[in-house]
């Protein structure tokens, strides 16, 4: 069953909510639903059951029905710092993160970084960003659309997360004796927080890695197998839930 985010604007009273702009088109135009038809909203991060009352063709009017009950969200609030990569690489990073239940995506251009984002186009990123992350978060049934946010730089990454956070920073140019990630977590309680650091392609430049080994981050290995940047973060976040119980699973 379909699942869309509606903000406090939309209702017009506590049963009735209106349907605007994208999401409109994608009802009617996509998914091509018509009167009567179910469908779930998400008001102030609460899933509620709902129904198709009237269709216009600016919006598309909703009863809501009852609340669902939900546990999709993870108790652990994970942050991807994610090295903007090359092309539309970013795109598929956002998205997966957001399907597996990342809370926060902080794009930062890296000393490495190929790509660059000149300042009158980051507006525009965000928005795409951000779409993609609501869509994502539809599609896995999520309550919380993740925040995506951008950064300058590493450092300026660092300064827009949890200072409180465990942060994690799988290091692929090691040369050997760095502690595994599964090793890092039994060594540590598990946190309300957690961040992780992918680089670039290029990985990490060395003074990079300084400002995170300054700011508590701990350098771990994935292993002997490289992993390209769009895959480690999704890999990371899959470990990350799965040691701590947070996959959803009953």
């Amino acid at each position: 069953m379909q699942r869309y985010f509606l903000d406090d604007k939309s209702l017009k009273n506590d049963k009735i909510a209106v349907i605007q702009g994208a999401d409109h088109h994608h009802i009617t135009r996509v998914m091509r639903m018509k009167l009567g038809d179910k469908l779930q909203v998400v008001i102030a991060s609460t899933p509620y059951l709902a129904a198709i009352t009237a269709i216009s063709d600016l919006q598309v009017e909703v009863e809501v029905l009852e609340r669902m009950q939900d546990g999709s969200e993870a108790g652990i609030a994970l942050t991807l710092l994610q090295g903007l990569p090359k092309g539309e690489k970013i795109d598929l990073i956002i998205r997966q993160a957001a399907e597996i239940g990342v809370a926060e995506i902080i794009v930062f251009q890296a000393a490495r970084s190929v790509a660059k984002i000149a300042g009158d186009k980051r507006e525009s990123k965000l928005l795409r960003w951000r779409k993609i992350a609501k869509e994502a978060a539809e599609l896995a049934h999520r309550t919380v659309i993740p925040e995506v946010k951008f950064a300058d730089s590493l450092k300026a990454a660092f300064s827009l997360m949890d200072s409180e956070a465990l942060k994690l920073v799988p290091y692929e140019l090691q040369n050997g004796g760095l502690p595994a990630l599964k090793e890092v977590l039994h060594r540590v309680a598990v946190p309300s927080s957690a961040a992780f650091v992918i680089g670039p392609e290029g990985g990490f430049a060395e003074e990079e890695v300084h400002l995170m080994e300054a700011a508590g981050g701990r350098l771990l290995t994935l292993g002997k197998r490289i992993l390209r940047t769009e895959t480690a973060g999704l890999v990371v976040a899959s470990l990350l839930l799965y040691e701590w119980d947070q996959m959803g699973v009953n």
